[in-house]
């Protein structure tokens, strides 16, 4: 591990501060997750990189609403009225 410097305003370091004390870690450590993740590196990279390989994969599948009634046929209250109740 190297050490390095940085120049953060204060926005960047009252932020910074936050996300540390409410994930329980220290802003150096922070910072090099942030690092990570933006630079394609972390423990997150699979998995991004997946989402990214099968975005629009489905793209001409019905929505959801549309599927779901394809799935169950006839609506409930249809299948009611046609028993009389």
């Amino acid at each position: 591990m190297r050490r390095t410097q940085i120049y953060l305003t204060e926005e960047q370091d009252r932020l910074l501060s936050e996300r540390a004390r409410d994930q329980g870690l220290s802003k150096a450590e922070v910072i090099r997750r942030l690092l990570d993740e933006r630079l394609g590196n972390g423990p997150n990279h699979e998995r991004a990189e997946a989402i990214r390989n099968t975005a629009g994969l489905l793209a001409d599948y019905p929505d959801w609403p549309e599927w779901l009634a394809s799935v169950r046929g006839v609506p409930a209250e249809e299948r009611l009225r046609s028993l009389g109740l």
